[in-house]
């Protein structure tokens, strides 16, 4: 987990790669969709996990990993999520950046006021490395799309690539002491994956349908930001105060994450294809 930032940073620079700038300015400039889509990704989703945790009562361990799974913001993969899905990488980026930078200050708030949990971070500071974790990604992209921009564009794979295999080494680093609880408790284990696919197809279908007025790709680009979210930042928030199961549960929250583009790529290019 150490080095998991390394890993976000180079996928985050994968996903930047593959990032064209014409495309941001003319989706920018849909101002209205674009705040609904982030404060909904931002504020929306943890006020729904709450109504849920009130109504099945899960253990104090399981409410701490949903709750923080649903208060950190959208997660940078989404910006390679949506150019390997084909959907809007613009908006995903927007969502990133401004849930990103918004979180050190929302989140210690929420987190008292929904879940009574007192969170200690410095909101300048961190706020300081999270946009210069991603901006730095950002400048590292622009500088080699300047020096080898024919490459780049002669090889999306390859940039596809380095995102992916950022990623694949992102999930590694969140894994340590699950093999343990599968081992020692399989069925517990299993039950908190599906719990956690659950959760995230119950979010993305929710953002989709709650924004298709926008048109196919813009409403499945909200779905995709409201259901993947910074589980590290969840890690990186509790510290040592994380709880055994809450712990698990955000582990197999990496691996819905994860693997939910995989699974959602042939579905989503059918849904997509009678817009284009």
């Amino acid at each position: 987990r150490p080095w998991l930032a390394v890993a976000i940073f180079i996928f985050t620079f994968g996903s930047f790669l593959k990032f064209e700038s014409n495309s941001f300015r003319a989706e920018i400039a849909n101002v209205r969709r674009n705040v609904l889509m982030v404060l909904w990704a931002t504020f929306g989703i943890p006020l729904i996990v709450i109504l849920l945790m009130s109504v099945f009562r899960p253990g104090p361990e399981l409410a701490q990993g949903l709750l923080f799974w649903s208060l950190v913001p959208t997660s940078p993969a989404c910006v390679a999520f949506a150019a390997i899905l084909r959907l809007n990488a613009p908006v995903a980026l927007l969502a990133t950046v401004a849930g990103t930078a918004a979180a050190p200050f929302y989140i210690p708030a929420l987190a008292a006021g929904l879940g009574g949990y007192h969170v200690d971070i410095d909101p300048v500071a961190t706020c300081l490395h999270l946009v210069l974790l991603i901006g730095g990604a950002c400048v590292a992209a622009i500088v080699v799309k300047r020096l080898a921009g024919d490459f780049v564009r002669a090889n999306p794979e390859a940039m596809t690539g380095i995102a992916v295999l950022a990623m694949f080494l992102a999930g590694m680093g969140s894994m340590p002491g699950m093999q343990a609880h599968l081992l020692s408790q399989p069925a517990m284990t299993l039950e908190f994956v599906v719990m956690a696919y659950l959760l995230l197809f119950g979010a993305e279908i929710g953002g989709t349908l709650l924004f298709w007025r926008y048109g196919r790709t813009a409403a499945l680009t909200a779905g995709l930001i409201s259901g993947t979210r910074t589980i590290t930042l969840a890690w990186v928030v509790l510290g040592n105060h994380v709880m055994p199961l809450a712990d698990l549960f955000l582990a197999a929250s990496m691996v819905a994450k994860y693997t939910a583009p995989g699974l959602t790529k042939s579905l989503l290019a059918r849904v997509i294809a009678p817009e284009a």
